[in-house]
C-alpha cells in the first residue's frame, strides 16, 4: 500500500526512517478505515515525523507513550494562519491505528494513588451511575488528593485529617476558579466512597468549606426570538453548510435538547410515522420522549437520506470525514460556533447549549409552566428551571412592588 501512495524514491526513504517498519501495516489500516490517497498520505507523513522527533530524543516508537506523544505535539505549534503543520495531521489516531503494531502505547508508569481511582472509578459507574466524561472529572480532582496522602505501598489514611482535606479543597479551587463547584462535588463523593470503604469517619464529609454561590445570580445566555427565527431560516436555506450540520442545529433550536443528547441519538430512537424522538442517554439518567418538529424532521431525513455515510455505528450524526464515527464532542460546538458566527450571532456564551436556554426562556415567556419545562429540558429538579423565571419581564412586572423611593 505504501507504494500506491508514495513515488520509489520517497517510499525507500519513508522505510529507511525510525518508523519504517511500521508504515505499510499504517498504510493497509488507512486504506481499510476509507482514508483517501491524499489523507493518508498527511498521516504517513506525520507518523514519520514523529519517528525521526523520537530519534533524535535516543527513543524508539516502542519507548514512546502519553508523556512522549504530549511534548511532541506541544512542540509542533499551528501555522499563521491557524492550519496544522505537516508533521501533526492525523496525530491523535496514530496510537490506535498502531496499536497492533506496539508502538506509541507504552503505559503511563503507575502511582500509588491508581490501586484507589480505579476502585473509586468503579463505584462512580456501578453505585453512582454517572457519565464516564464526570468519571474522568472527578479522577482529576481525586488524584492529587491521593497522592499527597500516599507513601510507597499506597495511601496513608491517618494523615486524611479535616485540615488536610480542608486545605486541599481551598487551594484546588483558587486554581481552579471556574470550577469550583466541580472540585467539591469531586472530593465530598470521594469521602462518601471512603465511608463505604470504612477508612474514614462519616464526619469528614463536613471538612469541606462552603463554596459560595448565588443561587439564580447568572442570567443564562440565550437567543431573541428574532435570532432564532434567523437561525431555523439559515437552517432551510443555507446550501453551502452541510444537510448534518443544518439538521443537528435544527433539532438543537426546536427541542433544546443537550449537545451529548443529540450526539448520542440513534436510528432507531426516531419513530417516523407518530413523529417521535426518545431520548435514552441524558445527563439525568432519564430518558424521555419529544415530539419531532417538521422543519427540523425534514432537515434530519434528508441528511440521513442523501448525506450520511455508510457506517457500522447506529448514531445518526456521523463524521464526515474518515474514519467514520459517532460526532464527537469538539465537531459539534465548532460547527455551531461557526454557523453562529456567519449568521452574526457570535458572542460570549453563544453556543450549542444557547439553544437549550432560549427554547426554556420562550416555553415560561409563553405561559409555560416549570414542571411542563423541566420534562421538555429533562431536569430531575424544578430548581434547576427556576432560573428562567428570570427571563420572564412581564411576568416579573406584573408581580414587582412598587419601589418605595418614588422616581429616580
Amino acid at each position: 500500500m505504501l507504494e500506491k501512495l508514495f513515488n520509489d524514491d520517497s517510499c525507500q526513504r519513508l522505510l529507511a526512517g525510525p518508523m519504517g517498519p511500521h508504515l505499510e501495516a499504517l498504510s493497509s489500516k488507512l486504506a481499510e478505515l476509507g482514508y483517501c490517497d491524499s489523507q493518508a498520505r498527511k498521516v504517513v507523513c506525520t507518523a514519520a515525523a514523529l519517528g525521526d522527533w523520537l530519534a533524535e530524543r535516543g527513543l524508539t516508537p516502542a519507548e514512546a507513550g502519553r508523556a512522549e506523544l504530549k511534548a511532541y505535539i506541544e512542540a509542533q505549534k499551528r501555522m499563521p494562519s491557524g492550519r496544522l503543520r505537516d508533521g501533526a495531521v492525523g496525530f491523535s489516531r496514530l496510537p490506535a491505528l498502531l496499536e497492533a503494531e506496539g508502538v506509541l502505547c507504552k503505559p503511563s508508569p503507575e502511582t500509588p494513588a491508581d490501586p484507589c481511582l480505579r476502585r473509586f472509578s468503579a463505584y462512580l459507574a456501578n453505585v453512582r451511575g454517572v457519565t464516564p466524561s464526570t468519571q474522568w472529572t472527578y479522577r482529576r480532582f481525586v488524584g492529587p488528593l491521593i497522592l499527597g496522602l500516599c507513601e510507597k505501598d499506597g495511601p496513608d489514611w491517618s494523615k486524611l485529617t479535616s485540615d488536610y482535606v480542608s486545605n486541599y479543597v481551598l487551594g484546588t479551587t483558587s486554581e481552579v476558579r471556574a470550577a469550583k463547584g466541580r472540585v467539591v462535588s469531586a472530593v465530598r463523593t470521594f469521602l462518601h466512597f471512603l465511608v463505604l470503604e470504612g477508612v474514614a469517619p462519616a464526619q469528614m464529609v463536613k471538612a469541606i468549606p462552603r463554596v459560595r454561590r448565588w443561587r439564580y445570580a447568572k442570567l443564562p445566555k440565550h437567543l431573541s426570538s428574532d435570532e432564532l427565527a434567523l437561525v431555523l431560516k439559515a437552517c432551510e436555506t443555507q446550501s453551502k453548510t452541510s444537510l448534518r450540520d443544518r439538521a443537528f442545529i435544527a433539532l438543537l433550536a426546536r427541542l433544546g435538547m443537550r449537545c451529548g443528547e443529540l450526539r448520542a441519538l440513534r436510528l432507531q430512537d426516531v419513530e417516523w410515522t407518530t413523529g417521535l424522538l426518545h431520548i435514552r442517554q441524558s445527563k439525568s439518567g432519564r430518558g424521555r420522549t419529544l415530539p419531532l418538529p417538521e422543519d427540523a424532521g425534514r432537515l434530519l431525513a434528508r441528511y440521513i437520506r442523501e448525506e450520511r455515510p455508510i457506517a457500522e455505528y447506529r448514531e445518526i450524526f456521523i463524521t464526515s470525514t474518515t474514519p467514520r464515527k459517532p460526532l464527537g464532542e469538539c465537531s459539534a460546538s465548532s460547527f455551531v460556533k461557526m454557523f453562529l458566527q456567519q449568521l452574526g450571532l457570535d458572542g460570549p456564551g453563544r453556543g450549542s447549549h444557547s439553544f437549550r436556554h432560549t427554547v426554556a426562556t420562550l416555553m415560561v415567556k409563553n405561559g409555560a409552566t416549570l414542571k411542563e419545562v423541566a420534562d421538555v429540558l429533562g431536569h430531575r429538579s424544578l430548581s434547576t428551571t427556576g432560573i428562567y423565571i428570570k427571563l420572564d419581564e412581564q411576568s416579573l412586572g406584573d408581580v414587582a412592588l412598587p419601589w418605595s423611593g418614588g422616581n429616580v
